[in-house]
């Protein structure tokens, strides 16, 4: 009897160990008290193949082989954003006991080898200002060219900056953004270098996107939806067509075919029907293995839950796949979420978690008759599925199907 408790009590250790947060996210043992204090400041992305968060207390680098983090650089610094050339990295910190959205506004800009123990700040002397005696840069985001790494570009008062030189010297370009965003996009276009793009929102917080296709020269002021007001968030571009691209945006998903001048809806949640809610839509990633798929990872602030949605057919129809169970307050909102070896890991107050959308439970039963060939069927790898055949597992309007 002693035995079958004691068994009985490691399943249930284990259990507990593997359970999901929220009812579908999986913890990657981010350590506590590292992460940031809401507004999303702080970032997560891939580089070079591998996984790292910028934290409150340094950049940690995650190891998906043994599910645990570990500081990469810069042990107890505040470090809102980074970007990395050979030894060489530029990163975005706060020295001041400042967390959340004050931190941008007293952020500086910083170059260090990881050889080398100091640092030197490499901020502009036009970035920032005074004002009531205190000098406030908000520092906002830093990207660098895919093509180029030592070609980055910063966001910070009183616009938009680029460097040829990994931050040695710093021209300024564009002098006009309404306001911080911290949810905001900033980069070039993987595959045309000259076209650059800032998201964020007008004065009237309608979503605005700045454009230019002259590496920065000039600049177009581009208002995708302005009837509406959704902040436009997240851009993602299309691996098989330079052309097309989709953003996310409050509440809605926009595709441009053109490289981001004119804009279309294609997601737009219905007011007050839960099954179509995406709520504050703020990434929006194609599957770099089946470049059909896209997904987008939104929150909602009146329900606080978690909304995982998906395309099949490069962003043309979306459903959601996934639902969080509630929660109290926004510890769990998710800013930050990124696409890692088929996985979807998203960054927040409470720490990393991941999503592995191929064991969701959303798996419908469907009958499809033969002579009913209105709806496309994909198998998993995204190819078209002319004939089903009963048994497999198929995609069909974003969802899956089971063909009887």
């Amino acid at each position: 009897m002693k035995n079958v408790l004691l068994v009985l009590s490691l399943v249930c250790c284990c259990s507990m160990a593997n359970a999901s947060i929220l009812g579908i996210l999986e913890d990657t043992n981010f350590p506590v008290g590292i992460s940031g204090e809401r507004d999303g400041v702080h970032r997560m992305e891939v580089i070079n193949g591998e996984l790292y968060a910028a934290t409150e207390k340094g950049i940690y680098k995650y190891s998906e082989s043994e599910n645990s983090w570990s500081i990469w650089a810069l042990p107890d610094v505040n470090v809102m954003d980074f970007k990395v050339n050979g030894d060489d990295v530029v990163a975005i910190i706060v020295l001041q006991d400042q967390k959340g959205f004050r931190a941008v506004e007293l952020a500086r800009l910083i170059r260090f080898n990881r050889n080398r123990s100091e640092w030197e700040d490499i901020m502009d002397a036009g970035m920032g200002y005074f004002c009531h005696d205190q000098f406030l840069t908000y520092v906002m985001r830093i990207a660098q060219n895919p093509s180029k790494p030592e070609m980055l570009t910063v966001a910070a008062y009183p616009g938009i900056w680029i460097s040829k030189d990994f931050g040695t010297t710093w021209n300024f370009k564009f002098n006009w953004l309404y306001g911080y965003n911290e949810n905001q996009f900033l980069g070039w276009h993987p595959v045309k270098n000259n076209v650059l793009f800032y998201t964020s929102e007008s004065d009237t917080l309608a979503a605005q996107i700045l454009r230019t296709e002259n590496g920065g020269n000039d600049w177009d002021i581009i208002n995708p939806d302005p009837n509406g007001d959704n902040s436009c968030h997240n851009l993602a571009f299309d691996p098989d067509n330079a052309d097309h691209i989709l953003y996310s945006g409050e509440g809605c998903i926009f595709e441009s075919n053109d490289c981001g001048k004119t804009w279309q809806c294609v997601y737009r949640q219905e007011d007050l029907k839960d099954e179509t809610e995406i709520g504050y839509a703020y990434n929006v990633m194609f599957d770099p293995e089946n470049t059909n798929i896209v997904y987008c990872v939104g929150a909602c602030s009146i329900h606080q839950d978690i909304h995982i949605f998906k395309s099949a057919d490069k962003g043309k129809t979306w459903t959601r796949i996934a639902r969080s169970n509630l929660f109290d307050t926004h510890e769990y909102w998710p800013y930050e979420s990124v696409l890692f070896n088929g996985k979807i890991y998203l960054y927040m107050q409470k720490g990393v978690f991941t999503y592995n959308p191929y064991n969701n439970s959303g798996v419908e039963n469907i009958v499809t008759e033969s002579n009913n060939g209105a709806e496309t069927c994909y198998d998993l790898s995204g190819r078209i599925v002319c004939t089903p055949q009963p048994g497999p597992i198929l995609i069909q309007r974003g969802k899956k199907i089971i063909v009887k």
